[in-house]
């Protein structure tokens, strides 16, 4: 079986919630896939963790690397030099990923070879509720009107492999802070378009009590909608670089567990 896609998935101290992640990586329909899990240096048992929930998966299919420097994207750069897939795409730990998620996301690619990037919803209700329909709707009318903005977090999004690394990939000397997810689409937003469709999602985890250090202020998530495509630049290696930097909201602030009760 030829394996098409890589997913990445970065962890730092997961324990509790990695191997219900690996669990839903492991019953995907589609196969041709390789799991690389980044430890970026944890300190509890969540490798431990991730290994047990490996012992399973066929020879091959999964792989654990240990990457020290601290910050995902350190770990997501160390993870990109070893794919040799066309496509790759990044997880998230505390992420539950439907059976048919990387059969649609490579339907997806193929689907639309103009496409550099393919993303998926997030929901935090059941597929089918009222809620879950119109956050997809919402989502995919932000997709519409904004072409050229990321709309999904760092655990939704798949890429094409070759565009990714023409972009200069996962790097703290181009970005050293947290919205990574959405800079590294800026990049590749040069060479293509993203592509959202309706039944692609995943269920990320609302964990996080406080996000005023891993995310935008309004006026930060205001000017980047609304920004003209050509002071995109401008706007974050400028405006939005000096900012993070004054609030010291680097890329290893994401290690910081201020979580809600599971």
């Amino acid at each position: 079986m030829t394996m098409l896609l890589t997913m990445l998935l970065p962890f730092y101290n997961e324990e509790g919630w990695i191997g219900a992640t690996i669990d839903c990586l492991a019953a995907q329909r589609d196969r041709r896939f390789q799991l690389l899990l980044l430890d970026n240096g944890s300190t509890d048992g969540g490798r431990a963790e991730a290994e047990r929930h490996l012992a399973a998966w066929p020879a091959g299919a999964a792989a654990i690397l240990s990457v020290p420097n601290p910050g995902k994207v350190n770990a997501l750069s160390a993870g990109l030099s070893r794919v040799v897939t066309p496509f790759v795409a990044v997880c998230d730990a505390d992420t539950a990923y439907p059976p048919d998620y990387v059969g649609r996301c490579l339907d997806l690619f193929a689907a639309r070879p103009d496409v550099v990037a393919v993303m998926a919803i997030d929901l935090y209700d059941p597929v089918g509720s009222d809620a879950a329909r119109h956050r997809a709707a919402r989502i995919l009318n932000k997709a519409h009107l904004y072409r050229d903005r990321c709309h999904a977090g760092g655990y939704a999004q798949s890429f094409r492999t070759d565009a990714l690394r023409a972009v200069g990939g996962f790097d703290l000397r181009r970005w050293p802070f947290v919205l990574e997810d959405h800079e590294i689409v800026h990049r590749l937003h040069r060479l293509g378009a993203s592509l959202y469709d309706a039944q692609h999602y995943c269920h990320p985890s609302a964990r996080r009590a406080d996000r005023r250090r891993v995310s935008w202020t309004g006026f930060e998530r205001l000017l980047y909608r609304f920004m003209p495509r050509g002071l995109m630049d401008w706007f974050f290696y400028d405006f939005l670089w000096q900012r993070l930097e004054r609030r010291n909201a680097y890329s290893v602030a994401l290690r910081e567990k201020a979580w809600t009760t599971p």
